[in-house]
């Protein structure tokens, strides 16, 4: 069973400059061959009851690979990726969903991107100073739901204009940006989203600036080796992801990450 994608607006008709604007966030990866990551396993069955939506838009949904083992699918508007797990992910994926408490990992052998993206999140939400060294280095669209999107944008934007970074500073912004958006489209966000619960959070998980700068890199050359190389097979792209048997040497960097690593 293929799980059906996060909704990412596109089947909306774009009626403003704000539509268009907000429909194009994840434009690089799209162009850039970043939308989805070759993962192990690929052949899964998925729980017939369908996906879990998570309170930042993405869809979680349990299953296990052709041995039983247990997988969970994650589809999001800038994002998919299959990922193994130790244990059966049902849980999990409902916690995704939950309005409070902090966000736990799927594990620490095999993160999710969305674990990976709650750590530089979570960091930055609560020591916002450090926007302007760990902000400056992570592009604003590696994350990959609309509301992380939205949220970094807001921090990043706050900061530079030196304001300061609060959660109703933060919530305030990215309410005014949704404001701009035409009606069916801002609804349909309202449908989906639930960035006042996602923000806290992540003021309630734990991240030091290890955790936030690994999961930063993680993020960053994880992008980069799939732009790199976008016709690796799914062994070369474990490799390049988890360095060690593939030469760095051998990759190109993109102009648009040339300097981010």
């Amino acid at each position: 069973m293929t799980p059906r994608p996060a909704w990412s607006g596109h089947q909306a008709e774009p009626r403003t400059d704000a539509d268009r604007r907000w429909l194009a966030r994840f434009d690089r990866r799209h162009h850039q061959g970043l939308l989805s990551r070759p993962a192990h396993p690929t052949d899964c069955t998925l729980r017939w009851s369908g996906p879990v939506r998570g309170i930042d838009g993405a869809l979680y949904h349990p299953g296990e690979d052709h041995t039983g083992a247990p997988v969970i699918a994650v589809w999001s508007p800038g994002y998919q990726e299959i990922v193994p797990a130790p244990w059966r992910t049902d849980d999990w994926a409902d916690h995704r969903a939950a309005t409070e408490g902090q966000f736990l990992p799927l594990s620490t052998w095999r993160p999710t991107r969305a674990d990976h993206e709650d750590l530089v999140l979570a960091y930055l939400a609560q020591r916002p100073r450090e926007l302007a060294d760990l902000g400056r280095w992570v592009p604003v669209d590696s994350m990959t739901t609309h509301v992380r999107y939205g949220i970094y944008e807001a921090m990043l934007v706050l900061h530079d204009d030196a304001e300061p970074v609060t959660p109703t500073a933060i919530e305030d912004r990215v309410r005014r940006s949704t404001h701009e958006l035409s009606p069916r489209l801002r609804q349909l966000l309202a449908d989906s989203t639930d960035t006042a619960a996602y923000l806290r959070r992540l003021l309630l998980t734990p991240s030091t600036s290890i955790d936030a700068l690994d999961a930063a890199v993680h993020l960053v050359r994880a992008d980069w080796h799939a732009a790199s190389a976008p016709g690796r097979t799914v062994a070369e792209h474990q490799a390049a992801e988890y360095p060690g048997t593939l030469s760095d040497a051998t990759l190109t960097l993109p102009a648009q990450l040339q300097d981010q690593i």
